[in-house]
């Protein structure tokens, strides 16, 4: 009853609101670009533009605090480095990830000519780099070649343990990607792998792919691994006539002889999202939304119209013993408003800042293909609870975020579910606050007063 009184009243501004006036817009509909305080965008000003990004990219940890990525260009590996603006090529084809540690970059099978998953020195690749010198020629120190990981892509890498004694230095990576299709799809896969350094020579153990969480089911779940190899954030709809969602799973165990993992949820976001990334603190993930295509879970060659995708970090909520319990603050650090243009696939760099990608042109435009690499500051930025998992405050979110694109953005798609509350995380109090109160009508509805308490909430 509640939700069809706001939508008669939200017809009756339709048809009462005022033509908006000459000059600039009002101060609530100036949104859009980055909330967060800026710290990089690249290429910058004179240089060579950046015409193609080819699926995601990766902060690679580097011991000079360098903002340094690995990207895909024109189906070639780069590393990138965004505080100087050099990059050169690196092997393979796309999908190169760090290990947290930043001793590795991996690359999975389906982008290697020997189908196998490579590691790669990260050293020697970044003296490439300083050198300004192409990487393409480094041989990996690791290829893992077996049936289970034959044409896998789509990776993350999580440091489970690192021990040093006596000249012995052991490291266990846990790996995760999709694409085989073997003992069925989604072929979702975890292997750990132990590292092991003893006088200078290296020894790498695989264990064998043992098939990630049952409750990950689609391709489209999209799964990331944590920093430390401990949980996983994905996209879940596995139990019929449950909305989709964003969860963490927690991998309570892993059975190689099965070739099997257990997992329980730890946190249920109460919304779907595209690609993840955990902070390298555990803290904090960071994900993108979508508006037409709910997830935007593959990304090549820049957004579709009328897709638009933005950029949320949201705080993570961890008992005494630092175990993940749930979501605690949300904020959104872009906003976009031109279908067919956002930012998307962002990733935390080792300090907290947040990078992601941007097309400024959509996929399906004649004009030249741009594309930029962003880093943000997300610390300063204001965070709202409870938004998508309270009842009240999604009704009141819902509302107000429908009357902005009523009144701002007219000629934008209709909203599909979820899609206006995500509009109202795109308004500062003040600009929601005036929003309501010159906008909502009747003036005199008695709702309106929850709705500007909505708009100053935390």
């Amino acid at each position: 009853m509640v939700r069809s009184r706001i939508a008669v009243a939200l017809v009756f501004l339709l048809v009462t609101r005022l033509a908006a006036a000459p000059g600039d817009p009002a101060p609530y509909c100036a949104v859009g670009g980055p909330t967060a305080t800026v710290s990089i965008v690249r290429p910058a000003a004179g240089e060579a533009p950046l015409d193609d990004v080819n699926w995601f990219a990766r902060p690679v940890p580097n011991t000079k605090g360098e903002a340094i990525v690995a990207v895909a260009s024109h189906n070639l590996n780069y590393l990138y480095n965004l505080t100087t603006g050099k990059r050169v090529r690196i092997p393979d084809k796309s999908d190169a990830v760090a290990t947290p540690d930043g001793r590795y970059i991996t690359v999975p099978s389906h982008y290697t000519a020997t189908n196998s998953v490579n590691f790669y020195d990260a050293a020697t690749l970044l003296q490439r780099l300083e050198a300004g010198q192409d990487a393409a020629d480094v041989k990996a120190v690791f290829e893992h070649r077996h049936a289970d990981v034959f044409d896998v892509y789509y990776q993350s890498v999580g440091t489970l343990s690192h021990t040093a004694s006596g000249g012995r230095e052991t490291t266990v990576y846990r790996m995760m990607f999709s694409g085989s299709t073997k003992p069925a799809p989604p072929g979702f896969r975890v292997v750990d792998y132990t590292f092991t350094r003893v006088n200078g020579a290296l020894t790498v153990t695989p264990t064998v792919p043992m098939r990630l969480c049952p409750q990950i089911t689609r391709d489209l779940a999209t799964p990331f691994i944590s920093k430390d190899g401990r949980y996983v954030i994905a996209h879940d709809d596995s139990t019929p006539g449950v909305p989709a969602s964003l969860k963490i799973f927690e991998i309570t165990g892993t059975d190689p002889a099965t070739q099997t993992t257990s997992c329980a949820v730890r946190a249920d976001f109460g919304f779907a999202a595209g690609k993840a990334d955990f902070s390298f603190d555990g803290r904090q993930v960071v994900f993108h939304i979508s508006k037409h295509d709910y997830l935007t879970p593959f990304v090549s060659g820049g957004l579709t119209a009328p897709a638009i995708t933005d950029v949320v970090v949201a705080d993570l909520a961890r008992d005494a013993g630092g175990a993940i319990t749930g979501v605690a603050g949300l904020s959104r650090l872009t906003t976009s408003t031109t279908e067919g243009v956002g930012h998307y696939f962002p990733a935390f760099m080792p300090d907290g800042k947040v990078f992601y990608i941007s097309n400024l042109v959509p996929k399906q435009s004649t004009e030249a293909k741009r594309f930029t690499l962003t880093v943000v500051d997300p610390a300063g930025e204001r965070r709202l609870t409870d938004v998508f998992t309270s009842p009240v405050r999604r009704e009141a979110a819902d509302a107000i975020g429908e009357l902005w694109r009523q009144t701002c953005a007219p000629s934008l798609a209709a909203f599909r579910p979820q899609e206006a509350a995500w509009a109202y995380l795109s308004l500062t109090p003040a600009q929601c606050t005036q929003l309501v109160q010159e906008r909502w009508m009747p003036a005199t509805d008695a709702r309106k007063a929850g709705l500007l308490a909505a708009c100053t909430a935390k």
